[in-house]
């Protein structure tokens, strides 16, 4: 009896000791290492244990599976023979009138049952739950043990991993590693979970959201169009051109000669007023040219993320985007580009405009110019957006639909809208009038369900 006693004791060090890898598995795995990281920079001894295992993940994850192998081995050998041989006195202590055959199956199922539920809820469950809810702490106080059982055992476990990596590559499979790589849709998921849960700011989340998507857009989706372009014919009256710099409110005007397509240069407005005032308006076209920069151009198609590189490297603000036959398509500036990441930037003296701006009953005025996917997130329900089409405005949306230049206050009706032509600006459409006619709730479910 003393010896099943002892053999008892020593299967429950045993579930404690599966449940010791059990817990090193799941929390070195779930830790953050930037956690581990700053409290090992600031001299935490177990910090830099820990840190040294996560960098290792890989041999640690098998010591940690190899220990609980071993443990559960154990367990299962000298667990079930002690429980069983004390179920079997205990029947024949209290002298139940049951036969010899009966006692040992009785003891046999009643000492595996017993073994399997201590071994899943205190070896495995229990250590599982607190690492995951605790990794960091977990980390911690399971590093140096794990170490000393690694450097014991370094050898069969460096013998085990070989001889499954030989087998793995006879059958054509690589070796996995056990480090976790997201893919950028499964980041963005996480990401998304973490802002819903609260772990993430709203305006944090945005930003981050605004990266994944940085690298796929071109500077032609997020230019200005040539028809909004602030610029400067050199050949106009000096007066004019300070006059147009000192009221237009921009930092820096490309500067045309005959043709907004024949761009020759930038003026930087800060430069121009400085060079104004210091000769008392005393200043001609020469003077003028002089003081010009030379422009730069870029093609629509590079993308943004490319373009900021560039921007920084020449240290430039402003490109002018031409098209294929070498005219001016529009301007794009670094502004734009960081816009695309923080949102819209404010300057103190911008009005502040809405893209959209609700004025009734499923009535919207909205601004022909801006994006269309921008100005979809504010619609009842979203204009169509073909990645075949060429058209990134709401302008380009009705040139397309109509295959005709609209005229103010003409009216038409496009997918679920009701349209009227609010304002013109030459040939380009300003200002929009949608009213939102509404679908069947059977069209509203069936798009919801193509967009998830």
């Amino acid at each position: 009896m003393d010896s099943d006693v002892v053999k008892l004791l020593l299967a429950l060090l045993l579930v404690l000791l599966n449940g010791f890898f059990v817990a090193a598995e799941f929390s070195i795995v779930k830790v953050r290492y930037s956690q581990i990281q700053l409290k090992a920079a600031e001299g935490n001894s177990m910090a830099k244990q820990a840190e040294h295992i996560i960098k290792h993940l890989d041999e640690y994850l098998s010591a940690t599976q190899l220990g609980i192998t071993l443990a559960s081995l154990a367990l299962g050998f000298v667990g079930e023979s002690a429980l069983h041989h004390i179920f079997e006195n205990l029947f024949h202590y209290f002298n139940f009138q049951i036969a010899d055959a009966t006692i040992t199956t009785i003891a046999l199922v009643s000492s595996f049952l017993l073994i399997t539920v201590m071994h899943i809820v205190f070896g495995e469950l229990i250590p599982k739950s607190l690492a995951i809810r605790k990794s960091e702490a977990t980390t911690m106080f399971i590093a140096m043990p794990l170490r000393v059982f690694y450097t014991v055992f370094k050898p069969f476990i460096w013998t085990m991993n070989k001889m499954s990596n030989f087998f793995l590559r006879l059958m054509k499979v690589h070796p996995a590693s056990e480090h976790e790589i997201h893919s950028t849709e499964e980041l963005q998921l996480l990401v998304k979970q973490s802002a819903d849960s609260g772990e993430i700011e709203e305006e944090n989340y945005e930003i981050i959201k605004n990266a994944f998507d940085f690298t796929d857009h071109s500077a032609k989706q997020i230019m200005v169009p040539r028809q909004n372009i602030s610029s400067i014919d050199i050949a106009e009256p000096v007066e004019d051109i300070i006059s147009k710099i000192m009221d237009g409110g921009y930092s820096r005007l490309p500067v045309y000669k005959d043709s907004i397509d024949n761009i020759i240069g930038i003026f930087y407005a800060k430069e121009i007023i400085r060079e104004y005032i210091k000769r008392k308006g005393e200043i001609d076209h020469s003077d003028l040219e002089k003081l010009m920069r030379e422009a730069f151009f870029v093609v629509g198609s590079k993308k943004i993320s490319d373009l900021l590189k560039v921007f920084q490297q020449k240290k430039q603000h402003l490109a002018v985007v031409i098209d294929e036959f070498g005219g001016t398509e529009g301007i794009i500036t670094l502004e734009d580009i960081l816009e695309e990441l923080v949102g819209e930037i404010q300057d103190e003296e911008d009005d502040e405009e809405k893209l959209v701006d609700k004025v009734g009953p499923n009535t919207f005025w909205v601004k022909a110019t801006q994006p269309l996917d921008e100005i979809n997130e504010s619609l009842p329900k979203k204009l169509t957006v073909s990645e075949e089409s060429e058209y990134n405005t709401l302008a380009g949306f009705i040139l397309h639909a109509l295959e005709d230049i609209p005229e103010e206050n003409q009216e038409f009706d496009l997918e679920n809208y009701h349209f009227k032509i609010l304002k013109m600006n030459n040939k380009s459409v300003e200002m929009v009038e949608l009213i939102y006619n509404g679908t069947n709730i059977v069209d509203d479910i069936l798009d919801k369900l193509g967009e998830d």
